[in-house]
């Protein structure tokens, strides 16, 4: 009997670019996706690594993943939703990734008819456009480094024009702030648990 594969660990910010990780990536076997989680192991309190199973939502393939966690996610209050607390970018979701689910995420709002849930996704939105933002340099376009697959670095050479700065600016200025969003959001969160609690004290 042989050992199954071992699984190398991705380096993440946070357990909540994990999710955005296994949102935006492939099945190996039939090439769609996404993936969802079944269960995941609490981090090892010597590596970090935490371990996910998970299976594709198209074709139901079951597979493992291993990932490091550099920070703790926030479990309450505005920075629930935090991806990654630092200015560098992601190592496992490239620009064009972070763009893909800016867009997926946006459709979704605008097909969803409760406005709180509207509010949230706009603020996912929001902090994935803050993301793509993290690869840029100096320049107007960003560097060849900033994708990290073939298929998006193909999709960067052939329509760099998707990936002018300015515009990713432009939509960023056209959202409101990501404090203003977050607060707003935690403001909702509070309200609907005190209601909850007020109908329990009846």
């Amino acid at each position: 009997m042989t050992d199954p594969p071992r699984i190398e660990p991705l380096e993440a910010h946070t357990f909540n670019e994990v999710c955005y990780y296994l949102a935006v990536t492939s099945c190996q076997a039939c090439g769609k996706g996404p993936w969802e989680i079944d269960h995941s192991e609490l981090p090892d309190p010597a590596t970090r690594t935490t371990t996910v199973e998970a299976h594709c939502r198209n074709c139901a393939g079951r597979r493992s993943f291993a990932f490091t966690c550099r920070h703790d996610s926030p479990r309450e209050g505005p920075e629930a939703e935090t991806i990654n607390p630092l200015a560098e970018p992601s190592r496992i979701i490239d620009l064009a990734q972070w763009l893909s689910l800016f867009y997926l995420l946006a459709e979704s709002a605008a097909a969803d008819a409760a406005p709180t849930a509207t509010r949230q996704k706009g603020y996912q939105m929001a902090l994935c456009l803050a993301e793509a933002l993290k690869f840029y340099g100096d320049d107007e376009l960003p560097p060849e480094s900033a994708f990290f697959t073939a298929a998006t670095a193909d999709i960067f050479r052939r329509h760099p024009e998707r990936f002018a700065r300015q515009k990713l600016r432009d939509i960023q200025a056209k959202l409101p702030s990501l404090s203003a969003m977050a607060q707003r959001l935690d403001r909702e969160r509070r309200a609907t648990k005190k209601r909850w609690w007020r109908f329990w004290q009846k």
